[in-house]
Parts: C-alpha cells; structure tokens; sequence
C-alpha cells in the first residue's frame, strides 16, 4: 500500500503496527535519499521504520540525520544514515540518530553492508586559510575548502604550501601547519596553526545520541562516531 508518498509494507487491522520505507525526495548523485527525517512524520509507536538497501538519510545542518521522536518502535537500517559534517574552522560534526528527551523502547537495527556514522568534524583555522569540510550528509558547505555532500571523506584545508588533507571515513588527518583537513565520518578534524597558536579540529558527531535514554543496539554493519 502507498499512501502520502510513504510505502507501507504490512500493517495489522484496528491501528495494529506498520512496516514503513522512507521514500526519495530528489535523487543527489544519483543516490535515493531522504534529508533529515523525523520519526513521527512516518510512524507510530510499535512501527517499524525502513532505510533500504543503498539510500542516504543525512542532515544539512546542525540537526541530527534521524531524531527519533516516538517510543517503542523499530529502525531497520539497510542503507546510510549520515550526521552534518562540520564546515570548517573547527566547526563540529552533527549525530546521525539522535532519541529526543523520555523516549524509550526503541530499538536500532544497523544491518550487514549498512552504516551510521556522526558528522566529521572540520578542520581548525590555519595561517594561509580555511579548516577543510568534515564528511557528511551536505558537509563542508562554507568556506573556500568544501566537503561534498554525500560524502564519506573530508575535504582537504584551505591554500598553503602545507596544508592537512581530508581524512577517509572514520579518521582524520592534518597537520599544524596550515589549514587543518576535515575528519571523516564520526572523527575529528585535524588541528591548523593561526595567529601563533593552534586551533583545534572540531569533533565528529555521535553516531547514536541517545540523549540520557536508554536504546536496544544490534548491529551487523559499520558504525562511525559514539553511540552513548
């Protein structure tokens, strides 16, 4: 059944719980995605909510890619769920689930081939120009040194004969001389050098905030950043 552009795998009769699949909004790169996804707007408590194989669910700015509003549901992840990477200069990297205050009873299925990964974090200020992009869901978007949007890497630092270089997913790279390069999923950007002093590298957003509640984790898949 497809209904207000939401695909309903299976439901039971008098409000029983429903299997939902997140639909696209306009492809990016030719990947399926959906920006920043709030729960409630798909499902209600005893739903399940489905991220399919290869599609994105990712932030373009400082809020989370997924904020799980409702207790007592599923997420089924078969695809990417991608935190905000930090612009540059030190900025941080956004969580890729983040549970909003009181919510319990949820449980998060990271499945084998699939990924949650925080924002990484952007790299510190250096002398000859900007911190790089983190990776992320849209990272990167300010500053002379961008990260790409559906990204796993960070984007190099800004200008200098020596500059840090973008980080792989789940690491950073950079150095003190120069604009620091931007983490990859999950870490922290790498320091710069500004005005005789360093500036540190911004840190890489939680893969899962669970925000002082408690969370049912079973994972298969790879998982870039805190998930406490």
């Amino acid at each position: 059944m497809t209904g207000f552009g939401i695909n309903v795998l299976g439901f039971g009769s008098g409000g029983g719980s429903a299997t939902v699949e997140i639909p696209s909004q306009t492809a990016i790169n030719g990947q399926s995605n959906y920006e920043e996804v709030v729960a409630s707007n798909f499902i209600k408590a005893g739903d399940t909510l489905v991220i399919t194989s290869g599609f994105w669910v990712w932030s373009n700015d400082s809020s989370p890619a997924l904020t799980v509003d409702v207790s007592d549901i599923t997420i089924e992840n078969n695809g990417k769920i991608i935190g905000h990477g930090g612009e540059n200069n030190g900025s941080v990297g956004s969580p890729a689930i983040k549970l909003n205050s009181g919510i319990t009873g949820v449980t998060i299925i990271n499945a084998s081939g699939s990924y949650i990964a925080g924002g990484g974090g952007g790299g510190g200020q250096g002398q000859n120009g900007y911190g790089g992009g983190g990776a992320g869901g849209g990272g990167g978007a300010g500053g002379t040194a961008a990260g790409g949007a559906l990204n796993a890497s960070g984007s190099s630092g800004g200008y200098g004969p020596v500059r840090g270089y973008g980080g792989g997913a789940g690491g950073a790279n950079g150095n003190s001389s120069s604009g620091g390069g931007g983490a990859g999923w999950g870490a922290r950007g790498g320091n710069g050098y500004y005005a005789g002093t360093t500036r540190n590298g911004g840190t890489g957003g939680n893969a899962i905030d669970p925000n002082g509640n408690s969370y049912t984790l079973s994972n298969s898949g790879t998982i870039y950043g805190a998930t406490s």
